[in-house]
């Protein structure tokens, strides 16, 4: 009964890696049916190899023990370890691991090899298959979900962090906002719109300072636009979304209000809102398409004696 009440405590930090993009993987230690250690896999947000569950959960728990040896604790994994983590567990002297489901492609506690059964100096006790069913469930659902993902997206979100990539932005920026906004500005005031919250210089002081986020829209090789947005107390303030010409009318917008909608979902907003020129009749028509319900209008001052007629959307998540 233990085991099942140890391996539930780690299937919620296994959750808990799903919800944030991480293959869902979740490991606590225990000792005299305390948990001394919790981790979860963390490869992705911190871009090391290394942070698998199990060497979060042992890293933790030597802190808090204070010293290196584990003697007298249990692991409990959701999924059975990595040559990687079964060495780890070896090294910190680990005296049992209770896994849940088996790993065919990896697995080091039977399935591809055994570590624990090979001459060395300690030698750990071990059971599999503990609450299987549950914790294949979560691994499973992951990764369905992420092959929909990739069967349904047709183009990927890269945020821009690098200053190679702000130039890269700005100069996307440039090219649609002088081949867009002539409809409805002047070359005067597209020239000077652009420097003052469209070039390098501009993104890199509103990433650093304003917290806003950009992303550029890549289809296969090509940067086919951008999107930056900011939050606005519960709700994303969506700043602008662009689509080079020879782009639209494919439903890569669909497809960023999608990605928009599950950051909002996971980092708490209840809505995204936007402004809009109310004579881009265009993108009006794009948010309405989507789900946008307007709620306010309002002329907008950009500057340098420049005024702008805007409609605000609201899209409710």
């Amino acid at each position: 009964m233990n085991d099942e009440k140890y391996m539930t405590e780690a299937l919620i930090l296994a959750k808990e890696a799903a919800a944030e993009g991480e293959t869902p993987v979740g490991a606590v230690i225990v000792r005299n049916g305390v948990i001394v250690g919790r981790g979860r896999n963390l490869r992705e947000k911190s871009k090391n190899a290394l942070r698998h569950a199990e060497i979060n959960a042992i890293e933790e728990a030597c802190a808090l023990l204070g010293g290196w040896r584990l003697s007298g604790c249990t692991l409990y994994v959701t999924l059975e370890p990595c040559p990687m983590c079964a060495g780890a567990v070896i090294n910190s002297r680990i005296d049992r691991v209770v896994f849940g489901a088996y790993d065919k492609k990896a697995g080091s506690a039977g399935s591809v090899t055994n570590l624990f059964s090979l001459g060395y100096n300690h030698k750990p006790e071990f059971i599999g298959g503990v609450m299987a069913d549950e914790c294949e469930a979560v691994l499973k659902k992951f990764f369905a979900d992420l092959r929909r993902k990739k069967k349904m997206f047709k183009t990927q979100m890269v945020e821009v962090k690098t200053k190679d990539q702000i130039e890269r932005t700005a100069a996307i920026a440039d090219e649609i906002w002088h081949e867009w906004f002539p409809r409805i500005l002047s070359a005067e005031q597209i020239d000077y719109m652009v420097e003052k919250f469209q070039s390098a210089a501009a993104m890199t002081k509103q990433i650093a300072e304003e917290n806003y986020r950009y992303f550029i829209i890549r289809k296969g090789e090509s940067c086919i636009g951008y999107t930056a947005i900011k939050p606005d107390g519960d709700s994303l303030f969506l700043s602008k979304i662009y689509i080079k010409k020879e782009h639209r009318g494919n439903g890569y917008s669909k497809e960023v209000f999608e990605f928009l909608k599950n950051i909002c979902r996971e980092e708490g907003f209840t809505s995204i809102w936007l402004t809009v020129n109310k004579y881009n009749e265009s993108s009006i028509a794009v948010y309405k398409k989507s789900g946008f319900e307007l709620f306010g209008e309002d002329v907008t001052d950009i500057g340098n004696g420049y005024v702008m007629d805007d409609y605000f959307f609201r899209l409710k998540i």
